[in-house]
């Protein structure tokens, strides 16, 4: 009984699961180019004054907020669905780690906000966002980011 090895296997099941699942296809690649759209143009001119440039710069930071935060929230939804239907009960039964399924269910939904990272912010340079502080500040910035998701999600679990 190994917790990195059965985490990984965990991990795997959750992220083949998460691409035979339409809806957290949508969760996770356009619901966040959504938010961005309405909110940078269609509030963006109102609400900036001109352009929208400057208020796009405070809305891209508080949508990647938002978006982590509600991508995390899927682990417990996932959990809850996994107990219902006697999937947790099957795991109990195999010869594994016990924290394994709450280590997979974590890590594949970090990797589920690493794919809304990456979209959110492609989004966001195409509308106009742009990194200030250089590359490095921006990386360490995701990587906050997702620190914060995966602090949420054992919170969820």
């Amino acid at each position: 009984m190994n917790l990195v090895t059965d985490g990984l296997t965990i991990l795997r099941r959750n992220l083949i699961q998460l691409k035979r699942v339409p809806d957290l296809i949508l969760f996770t690649l356009f619901q966040p180019i959504m938010f961005i759209v309405l909110f940078g143009y269609v509030f963006g001119a109102a609400i900036g004054g001109g352009d929208g440039a400057n208020y796009r710069s405070f809305l891209i930071a508080g949508i990647f907020a938002q978006t982590i935060l509600f991508g995390s929230t899927i682990t417990g939804s996932s959990l809850a669905e996994d107990m219902q239907k006697g999937v947790i009960d099957r795991f109990r039964t195999l010869p594994m780690h016990p924290g394994a399924v709450l280590a997979g269910r974590t890590l594949s939904d970090v990797v589920n906000n690493t794919i809304s990272l990456v979209v959110m912010a492609l989004t966001g340079l195409i509308i106009g966002w742009r990194i200030r502080d250089g590359v490095l500040g921006a990386l360490i910035a995701f990587a906050l980011l997702l620190l914060f998701a995966y602090a949420v999600s054992w919170i969820m679990a």
